[in-house]
């Protein structure tokens, strides 16, 4: 019979130390500080203002850009403009230019007096002012031209001598003595002619020019502007 009470007596007390223990380990948990707890959640006056800081900058931004992007499409526009009148100008300005070569196949000359070279090989004929029938460059509109011509001869006996013209005033003339061997005679000049104005180049007297199908002879011009 004491045994069982001592049985007993010692169940109840372990029962009651395992409450204890229990409420203790419930009391260790306490429920979070509220204070704790509103510091931890952000400040949200002070985040708003930032936001709509960062949203005037921005707004900002977009203006000025706005702003350029006009100022570039207007530089767009009068760039177009200004090509296109470019374009109007060039398609109304005259065209003048020409290139012929002899064509001959062999001598030409002497002469007894000079006479005009004509160049009946076209190369090149734009604005048609050039004669490969009579060999002179007739001038369509007054403006400053430029003019070149290439010869050669290689006559032992005769010279090979020749002149530029303008009407009928001598510009320059070129002389060589070939001697047998190819010599070339090269001349140039830039010239302002008024409308109807003819340029041509002459063989002097007793003197000769040789040429091939390789074009030696030549004649070329072309108008530099208009005045």
């Amino acid at each position: 019979m004491r045994v069982s009470v001592v049985l007993l007596w010692f169940f109840l007390s372990c029962v009651q130390l395992q409450r204890a223990d229990d409420q203790l380990a419930a009391g260790d948990v306490q429920p979070p500080n509220e204070s704790l707890t509103e510091k931890s959640k952000p400040d949200q006056t002070s985040v708003q203002p930032e936001v709509w800081t960062e949203l005037r900058e921005l707004r900002d931004t977009v203006e000025e850009l706005k702003k350029q992007n006009a100022a570039l499409e207007g530089r767009l526009v009068s760039a177009e403009l200004g090509v296109e009148a470019l374009r109007e100008e060039n398609a109304n300005r005259p065209k003048v230019a020409f290139s012929f070569a002899s064509g001959l196949n062999g001598n030409l000359g002497p002469h007894s007096t000079d006479a005009i070279l004509v160049f009946s090989k076209e190369i090149t004929n734009i604005g048609n002012a050039f004669s490969p029938i009579t060999g002179v460059f007739s001038a369509p509109l007054r403006g400053v031209y430029y003019f070149r011509f290439n010869l050669v001869g290689s006559s032992k006996s005769h010279m090979l001598a020749v002149c530029l013209y303008k009407n009928h005033e001598k510009i320059f003339d070129v002389s060589k003595y070939p001697q047998g061997t190819n010599e070339y005679a090269v001349g140039g000049a830039t010239l302002l002619l008024e409308k109807g104005d003819q340029v041509y180049v002459k063989l002097r007297s007793d003197s000769q020019i040789t040429d091939d199908n390789n074009n030696h002879c030549s004649f070329s011009g072309f108008l530099l502007f208009a005045m």
